[in-house]
């Protein structure tokens, strides 16, 4: 963890500008500006007229600028984050002289170089350079609050899925040893299988890798079934619905085996007869569908969901930090059965 936050802290923090919605609001943002400047009292042109060329003047160099950092993305976030800052206002400021310089050719102020139109020229020319300058510095501020908040969120999630991964309950951890002590000299070969799939829950609570593939959150969530299996008996039972062409799928590491034990703790063992648990994986409209789904009493349907909620608060930040708006989490509470689904977004 520390490795990670320390390799975070040297990169920089140039958010992805080629998003079709940050182009939107950098659009809109430009055109709000324009329309300030344009306010503004001048004895020039009319308002409308100031209105369109500060927009067409805007609206170019903030495109380019953006067009420039996306392209120079990659490069920048390996900097160090005075280095990103610095190269990000110098290349934008130097885009700003450009277009002034263009802009004055294009009037045709440099065609005859009188002291008035010299005088106009500077005047322009430095007043760009000062609305831009506070503008790159307030933006390149905002950037890099963004990119702090989100560093501590990460660096929060990650505290807490390694407080998860190292979450095994007492009761779970001891009556997994009792059922394999009285299966030594009953059934070696079963107890010789639990001692495996503990020590593959103890191995996983263990690794600083935040996701794997789909197959391998499966086998996690089969191999702590397996010693449930063991101990509840006849009480449990799994149905596994899943769809073979999602397996390499990545997902968030322990997404799907603290709601399987959640279904158990909560809702098998408060029943005297147990009951089915059923985890389902599917691809729907470019989406992975996870869904874990088990009976519950109808008093009890209350009182189980104070329990649930570190895990499920827990897998629903993740996936919030890992994929924002498009990931989804529901949970689905009936009189009879309890359902948790999840909704990850497929990589374009």
């Amino acid at each position: 963890m520390e490795k990670d936050l320390n390799s975070n802290s040297n990169q920089g923090f140039i958010p992805n500008l080629c998003d079709v919605s940050a182009v939107f609001m950098l659009i809109l943002m430009v055109e709000l500006l324009s329309l300030l400047l344009a306010l503004a009292p001048s004895e020039q042109a009319g308002f409308w007229q100031r209105l369109a060329l500060i927009s067409f003047f805007s609206q170019w160099i903030g495109l380019v600028n953006a067009s420039l950092l996306c392209a120079l993305r990659d490069w920048l976030n390996k900097q160090s984050v005075k280095v990103c800052a610095s190269s990000s206002f110098l290349l934008m400021m130097l885009v700003t002289v450009i277009f002034s310089g263009l802009a004055v050719y294009i009037s045709g102020l440099m065609e005859e170089l009188s002291e008035e139109n010299k005088q106009l020229i500077i005047y322009f020319i430095i007043r760009n350079l000062a609305i831009s300058a506070i503008i790159y510095g307030v933006l390149l501020r905002y950037f890099y609050v963004q990119y702090q908040w989100r560093t501590n969120i990460q660096a929060q999630s990650h505290a807490q899925l390694q407080a998860l991964k190292a979450r095994i309950r007492p009761h779970f951890l001891f009556n997994s040893m009792n059922t394999i002590a009285s299966l030594v000299r009953v059934d070696a070969d079963k107890a010789e299988k639990a001692v495996e799939d503990l020590s593959d829950l103890f191995r996983a609570s263990l690794m600083e890798e935040t996701s794997h593939t789909l197959r391998d959150e499966l086998d996690l969530t089969a191999s702590y079934l397996d010693i449930e299996h063991l101990r509840l008996d006849q009480r449990l039972s799994t149905e596994w619905i899943l769809d073979e062409s999602a397996m390499e799928i990545e997902v968030p590491s322990l997404c799907l085996q603290p709601l399987v034990e959640n279904a158990i703790y909560h809702g098998i063992e408060p029943l005297s007869d147990g009951g089915n648990i059923k985890i389902s994986a599917q691809l729907e409209n470019n989406r992975l569908c996870l869904s874990v789904s088990n009976p519950v009493t109808g008093h009890g349907a209350m009182s189980r969901h104070k329990g649930n909620h570190m895990a499920q608060a827990n897998i629903q930040t993740r996936l919030a930090l890992t994929y924002g708006d498009e990931a989804e989490f529901k949970i689905k509470a009936e009189p009879n059965l309890y359902t948790v689904s999840i909704g990850i977004p497929l990589k374009t």
